[in-house]
């Protein structure tokens, strides 16, 4: 007689970094996890790590009823939902759609709500920790939605996330990630610049970078990204300029709808901007730092 217990099957869309470090927590939890990403590389990186990698969306809806995206905006997440290809009209009745990307509130709830009519739950759970995070299983988890539904989710995303919140109504978990990436841009902006006047001003950067993350003057992004601002190691982005281009873009959509001034914030985004300009829009988001930088790269 065969006691093994079924693994549940979770679908998982966008095999980046931070796709990878979830697939591998999930299989580590006993989820089977059966993968869709349009690079054959990621499809042929799960395989590797004993998952089930699949050609199309349509094929992944055959087979799970909860599935989760890591695709990089809004835009992606449409496509994926509603496009040709779209996921929602192929998946099963009262199957639970987990959304991890960072995406403005007002689309996260009318796609809710066209999401409900088509009888699949949305639960819009985005994410903070980084890529390092997501291979730890230590990510916080920001999670909205219906609560039924939520409680469904909560066992996978308990799976890659260590501090998982429910906050209510979908798109409270959008508005949540708006704050945390206004932080985490202002934060990432101003290590960028308190070591580029470090190194105009001749101080030991090493030396430098510890003595700041010792003291009051540290936070996450200081420790993060400092080495790789002074190393100025660019080119193997865990998250991109230009992905904060478009977050301090979201920070800023909200702060004018809701005719809040948040100065540091227009600060921040102008900061990643003008490092975008200059020709590093797809390196690390660390590049900010070369804002102080003499020499340009072209465009």
């Amino acid at each position: 007689m065969n006691n093994e217990v079924k693994k549940v099957s979770i679908g998982l869309i966008g095999l980046g970094a931070m796709g990878r470090g979830a697939a591998i927590n999930l299989m580590k939890h006993n989820f089977e996890v059966i993968g869709f990403d349009i690079r054959k590389e990621s499809l042929d990186w799960l395989k590797e790590q004993g998952g089930v990698p699949v050609s199309s969306i349509a094929q992944l809806a055959e087979k799970v009823k909860i599935i989760i995206s890591f695709v990089v905006n809004s835009e992606q997440t449409e496509s994926v939902l509603y496009g040709d290809s779209g996921l929602v009209e192929r998946l099963k009745k009262d199957s639970v759609v987990i959304a991890c990307s960072t995406m403005d509130p007002a689309y996260v709830q009318n796609l809710c709500a066209r999401m409900t009519k088509d009888g699949v739950a949305l639960i819009d759970a985005p994410v903070t920790g980084g890529a390092s995070g997501a291979i730890k299983g230590t990510l916080t988890i920001m999670g909205s939605g219906d609560s039924a539904a939520f409680e469904i989710a909560r066992p996978v995303l308990e799976a890659f996330g260590s501090n998982v919140y429910y906050l209510g109504a979908a798109g409270a978990g959008a508005k949540m990630k708006v704050l945390n990436q206004l932080l985490c841009g202002v934060h990432l902006a101003a290590a960028g610049e308190a070591l580029a006047m470090a190194k105009q001003q001749g101080l030991p950067l090493s030396t430098t970078l510890e003595i700041l993350n010792k003291g009051a003057a540290n936070s996450w992004m200081l420790s993060d990204r400092g080495p790789r601002m002074i190393s100025e190691n660019f080119d193997n982005p865990a998250s991109a300029v230009d992905i904060f281009v478009k977050d301090m873009s979201l920070v800023l959509d909200a702060a004018r709808k809701n005719k809040f001034p948040a100065h540091l914030a227009h600060a921040a985004y102008l900061a990643f901007i003008e490092a975008s300009a200059r020709g590093f829009g797809a390196m690390d988001d660390s590049a900010v730092t070369t804002n102080y930088h003499m020499e340009t790269r072209a465009i």
